[in-house]
């Protein structure tokens, strides 16, 4: 089977926690999700491609966590005016009578952030030929971001190369790695976090979520499993 390995980086970063309410925060490192939708918006497909188009991609991140800090940006819920039916030519804009205060919203943001991500899509050869085209030529059809529209960012081509399943055994392994497909083997110089990402979203945009281990410094940790893969220049597994 054949990934595709690019690196996403970004100025700063924002992947919005699901159970983030008044103070919006992130998750270190971006969910499966997340990663589908960079890739609708470099193919051009609607939000709604994630839950049918796009369910069967496999994807895998890894990457250090990136530093952390708190943004302070201002909401308005009031809406446009809406446009006179005869336009004229001394006619001045008007605004809404009683227009709704802006309120401070804070944001977790992530100061720069870089992952390296690995892509495969063996059920659509076609579909994963024309994503690898569009990234190693810059053809994306919207502009990538991180995980905000207004965070822009930068998707660079790595390369194409087989990677094969292994048998079960222990492994050390990179990136984040579903605890539900992998037993930890303690390792007392390595950080190892345990946190929960959504992995799956259906076509009425409710998510399903799954526990993941992290590593913080993005070091290799020893997983014992049947689900890893190797590739030239990685080893891991799919989210």
């Amino acid at each position: 089977m054949d990934i595709l390995s690019v690196r996403w980086s970004a100025k700063y970063g924002h992947f919005l926690r699901a159970e983030a309410n008044v103070n919006a925060l992130t998750y270190p490192a971006p969910p499966r999700t997340t990663v589908l939708g960079l890739l609708a918006a470099i193919l051009g497909l609607e939000k709604d491609a994630l839950a049918t188009d796009l369910a069967e991609v496999r994807v895998a991140v890894s990457g250090a966590v990136p530093a952390r800090f708190w943004h302070r940006v201002k909401l308005r819920k009031d809406p446009p005016t809406a446009l006179p039916l005869e336009i004229k030519r001394n006619q001045r804009g008007s605004e809404n009578p009683a227009p709704e205060k802006a309120a401070l919203h804070r944001q977790e943001w992530l100061l720069q952030p870089e992952y390296r991500l690995h892509i495969a899509w063996p059920e659509q050869p076609a579909r994963f030929a024309e994503l690898v085209a569009r990234i190693e030529q810059r053809r994306w059809h919207f502009t990538p971001c991180m995980g905000l529209s207004e965070l822009l960012s930068e998707v660079e081509f790595l390369g194409c190369q087989p990677a094969t399943p292994l048998p079960f055994g222990r492994y050390p392994v990179q990136g984040l790695c579903p605890a539900d497909r992998a037993q930890l083997v303690a390792e007392e110089t390595l950080g190892v976090h345990l946190l929960r990402l959504p992995r799956q979203v259906n076509a009425n945009r409710v998510f399903s979520h799954a526990p993941y281990f992290l590593e913080h410094r993005g070091q290799p940790f020893t997983v014992e499993t049947d689900c890893a893969w190797q590739s030239n220049d990685w080893r891991g597994l799919f989210l």
